[in-house]
């Protein structure tokens, strides 16, 4: 089985800084590719021969007029994850920095959305599967 890896460089980021802490050294230079092999080969019993064929590192570009250093950090690190072969595309996408409100709503009749009030737990269906947020 061949695995596609496609990596959130934003919760990854903030993750990694959440877990290791924020003024420590070294932990930004993770090895992305030997991560997505060593969490691979952990499910061998029923992924059986798996391999990873593709990382793609997903981010959106980091605002040069509004931060320079932190764009210019960014340019280091993407170029870094290139050349060491750490991932193999990196995909960009538009980083959204305001608060965008929808209604909350659940699927009517005939697949019709009916806008409803939240309330906790919310539960959120997922293609026939339903997660719950606390």
């Amino acid at each position: 089985m061949r695995v596609g890896v496609y990596v959130d460089g934003y919760n990854l980021y903030y993750g990694g800084r959440k877990a290791c802490g924020r003024g420590v050294a070294g932990w930004r230079w993770l090895d992305v590719r030997a991560l997505a092999k060593s969490l691979v080969a952990e499910q061998a019993k029923i992924w059986p021969g798996a391999s990873v064929t593709r990382v793609v590192y997903c981010t959106a570009r980091i605002n040069g007029r509004a931060n320079p250093s932190g764009a210019t950090d960014q340019d280091v690190y993407l170029k870094a994850l290139l050349s060491s072969s750490s991932v193999d595309h990196i995909e960009f996408g538009n980083y959204i920095s305001k608060v965008i409100k929808r209604p909350l709503a659940t699927e009517g009749r005939r697949g019709k959305p009916i806008p409803v009030a939240p309330q906790w737990p919310i539960k959120v269906g997922l293609l026939k599967e339903t997660v719950t947020v606390v």
